[in-house]
């Protein structure tokens, strides 16, 4: 199971505002309501099969005037042009705005270290091994302000948003269960690459990562995310999802290329959802997000 549709999950999402909705098949939607004009439904890494009917009921119930479907199928899975076409049918276009990461890569971690190694890209096993030799050390910190720091820096140089609620809440909700973690590499007696992990059922989410823009000779987040993985192993981990690739189909992963390289070093499978579908169920809402599928 995803853990977007994680109890913890729901528990983090409730803690900003939105409520959470079991569905008949016991996983989550979650809804928040928008002053004066209704509520937003959203459905995060469904799996099959998808309860349409019902979905259309809880719009009505709560006075949705979107609804948006983040099926839990690979896009080029047997089932998944039968669903595309019965979605369609039901109202739900395609659109190019997702909610989460419609690509990315997961590392089997129930291999061995010697196997996973092996299956990385020569160039990624060098940087590790060459952190290794600079003197890079990864520690288990729990230190959210020190990775802040970090994790701001990467923004502003990069150009990106900060979530500063988001990040302390999630931390908060998850790390209250033993269920997120804080690695940091140092170089130096220095911290200057850390990474926030996210676990539930035995999958691991690679959840933010940041470095500094000093000694990028020493590759730090090679080791960073190599020490992680064996880490995650170590606590039982299955699965390591790598949180998000670069997706041609949708123009806010244009700027991924750098890091999508980075992971894709590490070996694993490249997993390529289905996609996002929304559904309007105001005329006014289609009027005003529709031309937006174009951007």
């Amino acid at each position: 199971m995803d853990i977007r549709q994680s109890k913890l999950w729901a528990a983090y999402l409730e803690r900003l505002g939105w409520e959470s909705i079991k569905l008949h098949n016991n996983f989550f939607a979650y809804g928040r309501k928008i002053p004066f004009f209704g509520s937003v439904i959203k459905i995060p890494r469904l799996p099959l099969p998808i309860p349409i009917k019902e979905i259309d009921g809880l719009a009505k119930n709560k006075t949705a005037f979107m609804v948006k479907i983040e099926p839990m199928i690979e896009k080029d899975d047997t089932k998944a042009c039968k669903l595309q076409s019965s979605l369609k049918d039901a109202g739900f276009l395609f659109d190019r705005w997702a909610l989460n990461p419609t690509a990315t890569i997961q590392i089997d971690l129930t291999k061995s270290e010697e196997l996973l190694l092996k299956e990385m890209e020569k160039d990624t096993r060098y940087n590790i091994r060459l952190a290794e030799r600079k003197g890079v050390t990864v520690k288990e910190t729990n230190n959210l302000e020190q990775f802040k720091q970090i994790f701001y820096e990467t923004g502003k140089r990069k150009g990106f948003w900060i979530p500063k609620k988001e990040l302390e809440v999630v931390w908060s909700t998850f790390s209250k269960e033993n269920s997120a973690f804080i690695l940091t590499a140092f170089y130096q007696n220095e911290p200057i690459a850390s990474t926030i992990l996210l676990s539930s059922n035995r999958v691991a989410l690679y959840y933010h990562a940041a470095s500094l823009n000093i000694h990028r000779e020493v590759m730090a987040p090679y080791l960073l995310l190599w020490e992680s993985m064996k880490f995650l192993k170590n606590k039982g981990v299955e699965i390591f999802d790598l949180e998000g690739i670069k997706d041609p189909r949708f123009p806010d992963t244009k700027k991924w290329g750098g890091f999508t390289l980075f992971k894709k070093g590490f070996g694993g499978i490249e997993i390529i959802y289905l996609g996002s579908f929304v559904k309007y169920y105001k005329l006014w809402a289609k009027a005003l997000f529709f031309p937006t599928r174009f951007f």
